[in-house]
Formats: structure tokens, sequence, C-alpha cells
């Protein structure tokens, strides 16, 4: 039995790539924050099967101390064929940290899995490596957020606010360029793995699931931001933009169970061009080597 990690599996999209891994007959790691919401979770979704093979491990992606625990406390596991870097925040108003000190967005969304999937890499040979990024990661996109807005990684890591923008515009292009940085590690990931010449073939793609304002992104809001982003979810629907977890999670999966590309970018379940930032080389580069300098660890070093 093949064995998968999903990150952020206790809601939305996580919940429902979930549940098809496991009616697919894979076991799943349950990466989650909160292992007590997350049995909640579960017992209130009555199309997961309980009967399944699944397992629940505390996870917070907002800690370096929590994410070398997690692997660390993965010496049960023999084997693990893949991971689903799914997770994700997004918040507005005042900036907010991670426990090591990085803006949360940038640090849950981006070098939390950077530094999740690289560990895992030292100890297992993952064949299958999937990276939720998001169509707001290219600047052409259609929706009426701020942009992403790709700039070295100490200020991505350590922002300042910009007294010439409302917080509200900077945290939604928090939330871009983490989405931009996914990609851009996606493809960075792929050519160091294919560089390393290794006995097994790992397949990493990004992929953007669609638009799901209402789905468990936005744990961090209040009610009134919540509502607003329920409107929000209306106006994209209606308008073709919005997209459904039950869905959107088939196109995740079948990056693991069927799809066999490397280096790509998905819409949904279609392999299509990325933005002009994504395929920057220099930027990749930047971005990962600035991210281990963060971290003060090496990753992949030929």
């Amino acid at each position: 039995m093949k064995t998968i990690i999903v990150t952020g599996a206790n809601s939305g999209l996580g919940i429902w790539t979930t549940k098809y891994l496991l009616d697919l007959g894979y076991r799943v790691i349950m990466a989650c924050r909160d292992i007590k919401k997350t049995q909640k979770a579960i017992n209130g979704f009555p199309e997961f099967d309980k009967r399944k093979e699944f397992i629940i491990r505390k996870l917070d992606l907002a800690d370096f101390e929590s994410i070398r625990n997690f692997v660390d406390n993965l010496s049960d596991i023999k084997d693990i064929y893949g991971i689903d870097c799914n997770a994700g925040i997004s918040y507005e108003g005042p900036f907010r940290y991670t426990k090591n000190g990085i803006e949360e967005t940038f640090g849950t969304n981006y070098l939390g899995h950077f530094m999740l999937t690289n560990l895992l890499l030292e100890k297992y040979n993952l064949e299958r490596i999937v990276i939720v990024s998001s169509e707001l990661h290219n600047p052409k996109n259609k929706s009426p957020f701020a942009k992403a807005v790709f700039k070295p990684v100490k200020e991505l890591a350590y922002p300042k606010v910009d007294v010439n923008s409302t917080l509200q515009k900077q945290t939604q292009s928090f939330y871009a360029t983490s989405k931009l940085c996914m990609v851009l590690f996606a493809y960075e990931l792929d050519r160091k793995l294919n560089n390393k010449g290794l006995a097994f073939k790992a397949m990493v793609n990004a992929i953007n699931p669609g638009l799901m304002l209402t789905t468990n992104l936005g744990r961090k809001y209040t009610f009134g931001e919540n509502l607003y982003r329920k409107s929000l979810d209306f106006i994209f629907k209606f308008i073709g933009l919005g997209d459904s977890p039950k869905d959107a999670a088939k196109a995740v999966v079948s990056l693991i169970d069927s799809v066999n590309t490397s280096g790509k970018y998905y819409d949904k379940d279609k392999a299509v061009q990325s933005s002009t930032d994504s395929y920057d080389e220099q930027k990749a580069k930047a971005l990962w080597e600035g991210s281990e300098a963060i971290i003060g660890a090496k990753f992949l070093a030929t």
C-alpha cells in the first residue's frame, strides 16, 4: 500500500483529496495543526470512510521545530510514496508572523512546505510531489486581488509596511506571491532532482485547483471578513472563477495517481503555461538559496 502525506488535510480541498486517495487504496497521513479538530472534521464529513487506512499526525508549517518533529516521528513509516503540499493560509489586517518570526503567509504556504519536502527527501524516495498553487500567482489573472510581486527572500520573509498601500492589498499580495514561490519551488525542485541522477523517478508538478474562498484558507478571519469572503465566493462562481473543493480535489489526486509528467503547471486537469516570472531560473535559484539561509540548512546540494 502506497503512503501519501496530505498537509492541511482536515478541511476543504485537503479533506476531499484525502477521501479520494483513500478510496483509491492509498494510505494517507493527514498532517494537520490540531489533531482533535481533524478528528472532529472527519466525524462531521459523512463521505469519509473511517474504515480506510489513515493516520493523523501533528504538523504546524509555521514552526520549524514542529516540521522537524513531524519528520522525525515518521520513523514507524518505512516508505512514503508522495506528498500533497496543500495547506495554506491567508489573512487581512496587521502583519502576522510564524513562531520563527517570518511573515505568516510566506512562512506557512511556501517556506514550511519547502523545508518539509526537503527533509522528507533526505529519508524517503518521494515519487510524487504535488505543489498546490493558485492562478493568483500570475499577475495577469482576472481577479481583483492584489498581484504577486517577487522580491529578495529577506523582503518576503520580513516585509515592512508600505505606507503608500493598504494592509488589505499588502496581505493579498503576500498570498499571491507565496503561490508564485510555490511554482518557482516546483520547477527548481524538478531541476535539482533530475540533476541528482536518482535511482527513482520523482514527479513534481504544481497545480491551480481553482478559487475556493470559503474553505479553511481563511481560518483566522473575523466574522465580518468571512462574510466578505463568502460574498466574493458567490460573485466569482457567478462569473465562472469559483470552484468547489469536491471537484478540484479530483485533479489534485490525478497528479498522484495517474499523471506521468514532471515540472509542469496544471490548471485543474490540464497542463498549461504558468506566469512569466515562474520560469525565471535566477529567481528560483535565489528563492531556494535564500530559503536555505533562513532555515540554516542545505538541501539537494550538488
